[in-house]
């Protein structure tokens, strides 16, 4: 009998070590359950009824407490280092992605054939922006996303001696997609069609990085390679989207779900404006109540802007004639720009946005050398917004997602009847080159904003079965502008605060659109903002039952 015992001891040690290991499977398979980010469940199908959000996609974590983290990443991007000693001292957290095409410049586009992009102009800006991040104490890390075949290991060498201590560099090069070319009906474009590089896809490739690390960061940055983004831009953009969300938050504890303007003035206006398209709101919003979800929809944008390269030996084409392009800008008749603003509120900041020290760009900008081209008057509006948010103005959107505001064209201001609000025009949207977010605020795009999803995977009817066909969008839908402003329904506001403007602003360094745009597109920031007071001023009479001319 013992001889047994002993002989069938192996077996049961075996046996033992079989159950621990079921035991020990069993307990990673639930962990895993509750940690997993991405679930790989069948997609929800998604319902959308006119005048309502999207529903819910797919749930990427059930753990996070939106409802407060706007508030807690505010807080650790703004502390000061003595708070670390009696509070947690976990860093603020942020991931900064840029995405770049070419190593090398090709001479498109005002640029110079051969020219270093990637030592000269994305390398001074990366540098400059993620100093500016670790000079307050935030942790971050660096993706670099390549088009180009491969970043050579002194290139990267470069890269990495050029950023501040202790910050990661990751790099992705090679990284334009493949696709094929399909029709309308998803068919392949020709019987022969093969294989071929999306480099429109390029900008999609930083969902799948934002995908993967969502869990490491607190804060997420993706912008173009010739982008300027600073903290200071970081820390006006949490500042702004808390204070929308405190009255996000009053909107759904009020009881008629309202959030309001304190000491609003009164209305005496006996008509309202009507929608003149499929807004389900007139253009003569002004201090209007707000709802949680019309809150919820507000976000703080950016408008990319240029500084006026005057070195050349020949004169500036924005500075030349009489009056120059920049002095008779488009829409000056119809509203003109009201610059007692800088005396009661203060001027346009140059150096938050524009002073780089890069062999590309001008020294030492002024107020005036900031222009912009991507937008005009004629597509936005002015709205005193509940809380600490205040007057700000508002970017072009889709007549269906607008919550509303005073549109400079109310009250036919532009002398033409038949003049409609722009909506979908592609020279007017504002492009920003980027976006900005909290993890929570990505979950939300992800969630709840966006049908079909922001981030992988890409499929579903949403995207018509292949995200990389064009019709789903190209460089400027995925890298967040017409995506987000478009079809996530979300609605951007800059701030008529000039301190905050001037922190909404992003230098477009490449600084090559003012070679290549008619002249007629360009505006001073200061001239821009001058007009906007115009239309608040307008905005206030029109409460009077004044009319707007």
């Amino acid at each position: 009998m013992a001889s047994a015992t002993i002989a069938d001891r192996p077996r049961l040690w075996r046996s033992m070590l079989l159950f621990t290991a079921l035991v020990c499977c069993s307990i990673v398979l639930c962990m895993h359950e509750k940690l997993i980010v991405f679930s790989h469940a069948e997609d929800q199908e998604q319902v959308t009824a006119e005048g309502t959000e999207p529903m819910m996609r797919r749930r990427l974590s059930d753990d996070v407490n939106h409802d407060m983290d706007l508030e807690h990443v505010l807080h650790l991007a703004t502390r000061t280092a003595e708070d670390t000693f009696t509070e947690d001292p976990s860093p603020f957290r942020v991931l900064f992605i840029v995405t770049t095409l070419s190593e090398y410049d090709k001479g498109t586009r005002g640029t110079v054939n051969g020219a270093d992009r990637l030592k000269d102009l994305v390398l001074p800006l990366l540098v400059d922006g993620v100093e500016s991040m670790v000079h307050r104490g935030w942790s971050v890390d660096v993706y670099l996303i390549c088009g180009f075949e491969e970043l050579k290991e002194s290139r990267r060498q470069m890269i990495q001696d050029a950023l501040p201590t202790g910050v990661g560099l990751e790099v992705w090069d090679d990284a334009i997609p493949y696709y094929y070319v399909k029709k309308i009906n998803q068919q392949l474009k020709r019987p022969d069609q093969t294989i071929e590089f999306a480099p429109h896809g390029l900008s999609r490739q930083h969902r799948f990085v934002v995908r993967d690390k969502l869990m490491e960061y607190d804060f997420f940055v993706a912008f173009e390679d010739d982008i300027r983004v600073t903290a200071d831009h970081v820390v006006n953009f949490l500042q702004m989207s808390t204070q929308i969300d405190r009255m996000r938050r009053a909107a759904e504890h009020s009881p008629d779900g309202k959030a309001r303007v304190e000491d609003a003035l009164e209305d005496s206006r006996t008509v309202r404006g009507k929608s003149m398209d499929k807004a389900r709101v007139g253009n003569d919003l002004v201090q209007d109540p707000m709802t949680a979800d019309e809150l919820r929809r507000l976000w703080p944008g950016f408008i990319r802007a240029e500084v006026v390269d005057n070195r050349g030996e020949q004169p500036h084409p924005l500075l030349e004639g009489s009056p120059p392009a920049l002095d008779n800008f488009k829409w000056k008749q119809f509203v003109p720009a009201s610059m007692d603003y800088e005396q009661s509120f203060g001027a346009v900041d140059p150096n938050v946005c524009c002073d780089l020290d890069s062999p590309r760009t001008p020294p030492n900008p002024t107020k005036d050398d900031l222009v912009l081209w991507e937008t005009d008057i004629s597509a936005t509006g002015v709205r005193h917004y509940p809380g600490e948010i205040g007057w700000a103005a508002t970017m072009p959107v889709e007549d269906k997602a607008d919550v509303g505001s005073y549109w400079s064209g109310e009250g036919n201001a532009y002398n033409d009847p038949s003049f409609k609000r722009p909506r979908r025009v592609d020279a007017l949207l504002g492009q920003q080159a980027g976006w900005m977010a909290t993890r929570s605020q990505v979950l939300y795009f992800h969630e709840h904003a966006c049908p079909g999803g922001f981030l992988p995977h890409f499929d579903g009817k949403d995207w018509y079965s292949d995200s990389l066909q064009t019709r789903n969008g190209a460089v400027e839908f995925w890298s967040g502008g017409f995506q987000l402003f478009g079809r996530c329904r979300l609605n951007r506001i800059l701030s008529l605060d000039p301190k905050r403007f001037s922190r909404q602003i992003l230098y477009h360094s490449s600084n090559n659109k003012q070679k290549t745009k008619t002249r007629d597109k360009f505006i001073r920031l200061s001239h821009f903002l001058g007009q906007l007071y115009t239309v608040k001023e307008r905005a206030l009479k029109s409460l009077q039952g004044e009319t707007t001319q």
